[in-house]
């Protein structure tokens, strides 16, 4: 007659299987989170390349952060009726994609999936539209508005051996997914332009200064309690959530709060926040109900030989 297993044995079987699970499932996601963190770090240094690259093609001019043409140049979108008339817009993903040939490079593992396309849209243009990694707006130069009327659209870009300190000058930011932002921005238009008064939100990510000459276009907000990205009061674009970036000007903090950055000398790193607002006047300090009580107006640059986006002494 063969013995079964009485009732205590079975509860201390299944005891043992809990309590192995409790311990083991943790470290499960904690493995997942670091593969999807490797990768991303692993996107973000194939698109530096290709910067790099295009660079090298390109008399060593950094790639400009978008490019508006006449609608009728051979262009990927063209919006019409604004006050400069028809313009034809080419972002900076666009410029790299030839040296990387896979858009799927400008999805970040670590953030949540693009949201639906809408019927019509082409795949491909839209990740161009909208990467979840972002820009610096340092590295363009004479920045001008543009819609402007009066002159030209102005976007000159900057030359890499200009940049004095290239392993210390952020090239590419972990930043958020166009899902993250509430409604109705978060469709294909609303990924990068709203109308008459658009900054490139979704090309760049936010610097911790954002007042300083040349940078007010393309920096929608600063970081800390700010009006656009998230605070206590404005539009908040990313509905308060810290890791999609509504503190940090979009930049997302993916994984113990650090962010996956590329700089210009084409290494990769991941940067707390703290570390990436070096030589400014951003202190981090947070009330009650996680709101930081900073405002964006209130981070200077303090050092510039120390901050991180400039990449001048």
């Amino acid at each position: 007659m063969k013995r079964a297993f009485t009732l205590i044995e079975l509860l201390v079987v299944i005891a043992i299987i809990a309590i192995l699970a409790a311990i083991l499932f943790p470290v499960f996601a904690q493995a997942k989170q670091a593969a999807k963190k490797t990768a991303s770090i692993s996107n973000n240094k194939q698109i530096t390349l290709g910067a790099i690259m295009y660079m090298a093609d390109y008399d060593d001019m950094i790639m400009t952060m978008a490019t508006w043409q006449p609608c009728a140049s051979p262009v990927y979108v063209c919006f019409n009726g604004q006050p400069a008339g028809r313009e034809g817009y080419i972002p900076w993903t666009q410029a790299v994609q030839p040296y990387m040939k896979n858009n799927d490079l400008y999805r970040d593992p670590q953030a949540p999936d693009f949201p639906t396309i809408p019927t019509g849209f082409n795949a491909a243009i839209y990740k161009l539209g909208g990467p979840m990694y972002g820009m610096n707006p340092y590295l363009t130069s004479s920045v001008q508005y543009p819609y402007l009327t009066s002159t030209p659209p102005v976007h000159s870009p900057r030359s890499g051996t200009a940049v004095s300190r290239p392993a210390d000058t952020a090239f590419l930011t972990q930043k958020y997914s166009n899902s993250e932002q509430i409604a109705p921005y978060n469709n294909f238009y609303g990924s990068w332009y709203f109308g008459p008064g658009t900054y490139f939100i979704t090309l760049s990510a936010d610097t911790p200064d954002c007042y300083a000459p040349g940078n007010i276009y393309y920096c929608a907000a600063g970081w800390n309690n700010n009006s656009y990205y998230g605070g206590s009061a404005g539009l908040r674009l990313l509905n308060n959530v810290e890791a999609a970036g509504a503190w940090t000007g979009g930049g997302s903090l993916r994984g113990r709060q650090l962010m996956v950055v590329s700089f210009v000398d084409g290494h990769v790193s991941s940067k707390s926040p703290a570390a990436m607002a070096e030589g400014t006047a951003y202190n981090g300090a947070k009330a009650a109900n996680g709101i930081p009580t900073q405002l964006e107006n209130q981070i200077t640059i303090t050092d510039i030989r120390r901050e991180h986006y400039y990449g001048v002494d």
